[in-house]
């Protein structure tokens, strides 16, 4: 049996395929080449505007292929905004509502799309595959929706019978994100990173694999190992990619990233992504960004569960970003 490759673009080439972000026979280019754009209300908020309470708009992101994806954009006030983008996706839940919600705050996210803002982030939160206003649509006459219902097992079911992962479905979609926010005056296209936890931190670590223009990457409540999280312990379906096993097991495909910035977030009592696997896959990750002669990945690791904190993580993504 032929070896493991190692080398880089390989791997990253073989990830996009399985993902089905190209085809098995395309030349391994990343499917990013189109332009996507944002319609809706964009503008920069007013120079008298709070720092304390940046307000979310609804927009739609506009993909190459004509798709509209619903999103929530937060722009920072003047006085605080970096010129730096982050496109932040949600975790399971009511989809991109969660990443806005103030009063009460959701529990997982903690109102972190104004936390990124306020950090002096623009903040683009498009809504994924399964969640929220695409979720797949109801039968006639079916009970509606839970806020909280997702539509996963379903989508996941349709999109594998057709050979490609929800996943790949959604780090595409993400992808478009990063593309129509690096279009938005007042943004540093050079300056646009990637951000999620628990499911969205699985696309935020993937996308940020497969497409070496994602500035950096800050990862919750996911980074562990397939061995001791999704094939362990019972998943969400969504998360199944066919075929990353043996080859690319999670530090394969966050070694990928390097030597851009990642910082990865975990909680001490997780009891689904276990943090003594987090350990282990983080400790194989020090020498790839060494080797490269750039600064490791950093590893927050909070007293709490399966919770976003965004605080000590949420700084080093500012100095390494902002």
């Amino acid at each position: 049996m032929a070896g493991r490759s190692t080398n880089p673009e390989l791997l990253r080439g073989r990830l996009r395929v399985l993902l089905g972000l190209v085809d098995e026979h395309d030349g391994g280019s990343d499917g990013g080449t189109g332009v996507a754009e944002l319609l809706g209300p964009t503008e920069a908020p007013a120079a008298s505007r709070s720092a304390l309470a940046p307000e979310p708009a609804l927009v739609q992101v506009l993909t190459a292929d004509g798709d509209s994806i619903p999103a929530h954009l937060l722009r920072p006030a003047p006085d605080v905004a970096t010129g730096a983008g982050v496109v932040l996706v949600a975790g399971h839940g009511r989809g991109i509502d969660d990443l806005v919600a103030q009063d009460p705050v959701d529990d997982y996210h903690d109102g972190l799309a104004h936390k990124l803002a306020r950090a002096g982030f623009t903040v683009l939160c498009p809504e994924m595959v399964s969640f929220g206003r695409r979720r797949f649509a109801q039968a006639d006459g079916a009970e509606p929706y839970e806020p909280t219902d997702n539509t996963c097992g379903i989508d996941a079911a349709r999109h594998l019978l057709h050979g490609r992962p929800v996943m790949g479905h959604r780090a595409a979609d993400a992808q478009a994100a990063v593309q129509a926010l690096r279009r938005l005056p007042g943004v540093d296209p050079d300056r646009v990173g990637v951000a999620g936890g628990s499911g969205g931190g699985a696309v935020a670590l993937l996308l940020a694999a497969v497409d070496p223009s994602i500035a950096a990457a800050l990862v919750a409540t996911y980074f562990c190992t397939f061995e001791a999280s999704l094939c362990s312990i019972r998943h969400c379906p969504c998360n199944i990619i066919p075929g990353l096993l043996p080859e690319l097991e999670m530090a394969d495909i966050a070694a990928l990233i390097a030597p851009r910035p990642l910082i990865l977030e975990a909680g001490e009592q997780d009891r689904i992504f276990p943090i003594a696997a987090t350990r282990a896959a983080y400790a194989r990750l020090e020498g790839v960004w060494e080797e490269h002669g750039a600064t490791p990945p950093e590893l927050v690791v909070t007293d709490g569960g399966h919770a976003f904190r965004a605080e000590r993580s949420l700084d080093a993504l500012v100095e390494r970003l902002a």
